[in-house]
């Protein structure tokens, strides 16, 4: 017969301040002390805890679904501190990830870092546009020189002496680079990354004007903005003019194909000239909208306006072929990639990437992360994936 002592309940104190409803544990006759009953809860307790916590410290990270929509991410890369995406200009082919101190190279096949690189001049008060996308390198220019990351060695050729010690990146085309320096006088060149070879140096004055942005494009040309509201052609083999035409404004942006130039005309047009002369062509307007950087890509023509529309155009005249009308608006940092049939298009954190079909603009799908973020989404391409990320994530997503 048990003679221990019985316990008819035991009622849990409320915690100061208010907290759970008392909870009533009972006892049979016959059963457990209330000591016993308690020092076997603790045990329970702790040695599931312990279970818990080891098990947490042995298995893997876990594998939560990254797609709220679209289609399930081949990888999906997590940074510890965010991007900063300001510093990065230019698309490039592999997917990284520039942070105030660091740059993160990214396996295309995998997602891995491929190599981790301590940028120069980091920190809070690193520069926008600092950094220079271009193929399967990332350029960066220091002092007195230029350096050149990649997957294997870094690479450095110095900013030539009469250009002073602090030279702008402004450009590149393949392996020749293309810089803005010097102190009273600025000046434009040009140089070889891989033998350090000075192609040109030049005056960055034209005119009565300044040349303050270079675009390489086909032909052997560089298209340059001059603060006189022109566009300005060089030859990228010397550096001389080879035409100059009016343009309606100071001109924020310019895309050019293998036969056109197309900028911003007043607020809310885009004009194509000839990319052979400067030749005046075609205007679209739209009195409702603001024009961003279109894209021209395969022979095809891309308009962007604020509002958030996005249609196909003929680059021949400016005729439109469809239009697709997505439900947030468009900024300078939206650049999109066309890659494998579908045109990619980035919006913020929250709107996604929408991929519409290069021939009619109808939406085959929209991708969207659960990750939170400001930021808008970043966009390239190697041809068989695409990179897209935002705030602390990359995605390598399906083209097809």
């Amino acid at each position: 017969m048990y003679t221990g002592e019985q316990v008819g309940s035991i009622t849990l104190d409320e915690p100061e301040g208010g907290g759970a409803p008392t909870e009533q544990l009972a006892a049979a006759p016959g059963g457990p002390s209330r000591r016993q009953l308690l020092l076997g809860a603790a045990a329970l307790a702790l040695g599931g805890s312990a279970w818990w916590f080891g098990l947490r410290g042995e298995r893997e990270p876990e594998q939560r679904r990254a797609a709220v929509s679209g289609p399930e991410p081949l990888w999906t890369y997590r940074c510890e501190v965010p991007h900063l995406a300001q510093r990065l200009t230019g698309a490039g082919t592999v997917p990284l990830v520039a942070t105030a101190d660091e740059l993160y190279l990214l396996a295309p096949d995998s997602g891995t870092v491929v190599k981790r690189i301590e940028l120069l001049g980091g920190g809070a008060g690193s520069a926008a546009d600092d950094l220079l996308a271009a193929g399967t390198l990332v350029h960066q220019a220091g002092v007195g020189r230029f350096v050149a990351y990649g997957a294997g060695p870094d690479r450095s050729t110095a900013i030539p002496p009469e250009a002073s010690r602090y030279g702008r990146l402004l450009g590149a085309d393949g392996d020749v680079l293309f810089g803005l320096g010097g102190l009273a006088d600025g000046l434009l060149f040009a140089l070889e990354l891989p033998t350090g070879r000075v192609w040109w140096v030049r005056s960055n004055r034209e005119g009565e004007g300044f040349l303050t942005a270079l675009q390489p494009a086909l032909g052997g040309r560089l298209v340059a903005r001059s603060s006189r509201d022109e566009v300005v052609a060089l030859s990228a083999a010397d550096g001389s003019v080879l035409w100059s035409t009016p343009a309606d404004q100071a001109l924020s942006w310019r895309e050019c194909d293998a036969e056109r130039v197309y900028t911003a005309r007043r607020a809310n047009g885009v004009r194509a000239l000839g990319l052979a002369d400067g030749r005046p062509g075609w205007v679209v307007e739209d009195e409702r909208s603001r024009p961003i950087r279109p894209l021209a890509a395969d022979g095809a023509l891309y308009l962007l306006r604020d509002t958030g529309e996005v249609t196909r155009n003929q680059p021949a005249d400016g005729s439109e072929v469809w239009s697709c009308r997505l439900p947030f608006r468009l900024d300078s940092r939206c650049r999109p990639v066309a890659v494998g049939g579908t045109l990619f298009v980035p919006g913020p954190a929250s709107g996604g990437v929408w991929a519409l079909d290069i021939a009619t603009g109808a939406v085959r799908w929209t991708f969207r992360d659960a990750e939170p973020g400001v930021q808008v989404w970043r966009l390239n391409t190697d041809g068989r994936r695409l990179f897209a990320g935002h705030d602390r994530v990359v995605h390598a997503l399906p083209v097809s």
